[in-house]
């Protein structure tokens, strides 16, 4: 379901989107948005284990670990041309925000997990950025996908977080697919009027600037942009005791698998015939 935002900025301070004893709670995460004026500080030592992604800002993040007390300052201008910076710690380990000389808003996550980790400042070139889409299709599915971190990079975590930047017109989470585990998407879009759809099987909902997405497990999802906007959104995953997400998990619509060729004829470029031709072949 969507989870409609009103047509204003998030207030100061900290707003529950989807929460784990709360509403939306078959999502099996906390996510909110926190949002801080100028000097500013939000302290979390919740019984979670939590990742805070930086959106727009700057801030001095302060945790322990080990070897005592740390912090970061960090700096974000902007989503679309500047990698993110995530800070990931285990259930039990306080964090303190404090913005800097402007106003801040981070992206807080948090799921149950008992298993203990050293505190992770996740950092540009220490995770997946890959161009997703890109020279096939027509590049109508060319999208930017960070995945911060997931199974294969924190395989003590219980979740999941990454980010997608959707290029105008264009598709993301295609050829549609679903997985095991429920996920939350929160879209912003640049100019902010923007807007995109977004599938729930045969479902099609219109999604704006604050809107999230709450996908249920094994729900085939896939979204498009409107031309002219660019849709940017953070992915959410919460890991299954059983069955972790990771980079195979995504299983795709079987009529739509032959697009993932990058050698697919595709009309124009390649007459009708053709086309329908290779497609029975991949897909019978």
């Amino acid at each position: 379901m969507i989870i409609r935002q009103p047509a204003q900025p998030f207030p100061r301070g900290y707003t529950p989107v989807t929460e784990i004893d709360g509403a939306h709670a078959n999502m099996l995460m906390d996510f909110g948005i926190l949002k801080l004026g100028p000097g500013e500080s939000w302290s979390s030592d919740g019984p979670t284990e939590r990742a805070f992604l930086l959106m727009t800002g700057e801030v001095t993040l302060k945790w322990e670990d080990t070897s005592g007390t740390q912090t970061a300052d960090i700096t974000r201008k902007s989503v679309l041309d500047q990698e993110p910076v995530a800070l990931h710690v285990p259930t039990g380990i306080p964090v303190t925000v404090t913005s800097g000389n402007a106003e801040s808003e981070l992206a807080v996550q948090g799921v149950r997990n008992d298993t203990r980790f050293t505190p992770r400042l996740w950092k540009p070139g220490e995770y997946r950025s890959e161009r997703f889409g890109e020279g096939t299709l027509q590049d109508t599915s060319t999208r930017l996908v960070r995945t911060i971190f997931d199974a294969a990079t924190a395989p003590e975590s219980g979740m999941v977080l990454g980010e997608v930047v959707n290029h105008p017109g264009k598709w993301s989470s295609y050829p549609p697919h679903d997985h095991a585990q429920p996920e939350v998407y929160h879209y912003r879009f640049f100019p902010e009027q923007g807007f995109g759809h977004a599938e729930k099987e045969d479902e099609v909902f219109k999604v704006r600037n604050l809107d999230s997405y709450a996908i249920p497990p094994g729900v085939t999802h896939s979204q498009c942009a409107a031309p002219g906007y660019v849709m940017y959104y953070i992915w959410m995953i919460p890991h299954l005791p059983n069955d972790r997400f990771g980079p195979d998990s995504r299983v795709f619509r079987q009529e739509h698998t032959w697009v993932m060729d990058g050698t697919a004829p595709i009309w124009p470029d390649a007459d009708l015939a053709t086309v329908q031709k290779y497609q029975k072949e991949q897909t019978q």
